[in-house]
């Protein structure tokens, strides 16, 4: 997942989680990267849903906003590099931002700040031994500066309007932000809310732990064309691969009605 741009303070801890009292072990599918020394609990993680454990977990409050304006930006970790308008870096994305104060989540009693939403392909975390063609990430922030990400697969299906706007405006490597109107952000959300949630860190460098990770269970849906519109700008994808669990447990409510 790529840095924001407000500063994230990344020491946010797991709502639920005096619930993790059992120690779990999921094998990654795929080679897991090299993990920061002394930062064990990273992310992305291969989601069994087996090896989950129910829990009671405090419900989301999603304030998307219906109608608004998003800045579509390019983010860059080249820029120093000659050939870096052209070569696509794993941890390079588009990244659609919002106005401050445009939409929020309340989890407990406390509100993160819905900053930006961004995407990766394949997908980032493995549902099973399964990736989706892609993964978004919205990234939150409260007025301590705890962070907070919903992550939501994208598998092929219907064509999604929301997003096929927000792809006729992705942006290229050092072209110039676009702006697009009349958005509605609450769209790109599954109907569900319920999740699976575990601690780890952001997907980019320096990996630092403590970001609150809520990946909700149900997908939505995009048509081929619209994947294959986000695909063709990262053709060798821009996703880290699985981390290993270690002694974390993934709660979820994924059978609440």
């Amino acid at each position: 997942m790529t840095r924001n741009n407000v500063g994230l303070n990344r020491r946010a801890l797991l709502q639920g989680a005096t619930a993790m009292a059992a120690l779990t072990t999921l094998p990654s599918s795929a080679t897991a990267s090299a993990s920061p020394v002394g930062q064990p609990h990273q992310s992305p993680i291969r989601i069994d849903p087996a090896d989950t454990q129910p829990a009671h977990l405090p419900a989301l409050h999603v304030h998307y906003p219906h109608d608004a304006t998003i800045t579509m930006k390019y983010v860059r970790e080249d820029a120093d590099q000659p050939d870096g308008c052209t070569v696509r870096g794993d941890e390079e994305t588009v990244r659609a931002e919002l106005p401050p104060g445009a939409g929020s989540l309340t989890v407990s009693g406390v509100t993160y700040g819905l900053a930006q939403f961004h995407w990766h392909t394949p997908s980032e975390h493995l549902l099973s031994a399964r990736d989706y063609p892609i993964e978004m990430h919205f990234v939150h922030q409260d007025a301590a500066g705890h962070t907070l990400v919903v992550g939501v697969w994208v598998g092929p299906g219907p064509v999604n309007p929301t997003l096929g706007r927000l792809y006729d405006h992705l942006v290229s490597e050092c072209s110039t932000d676009d702006e697009v109107g009349h958005i509605d952000v609450g769209a790109l959300l599954p109907r569900r809310h319920t999740s699976y949630r575990y601690d780890g860190p952001l997907t980019t460098a320096p990996y630092t732990e403590g970001v609150q990770w809520v990946m909700l269970t149900d997908p939505i849906t995009a048509s081929p064309r619209q994947i294959d519109r986000f695909r063709t700008m990262f053709p060798t994808g821009n996703r880290r691969e699985v981390q290993d669990i270690n002694d974390r447990v993934v709660l979820t409510d994924r059978n609440r009605a």
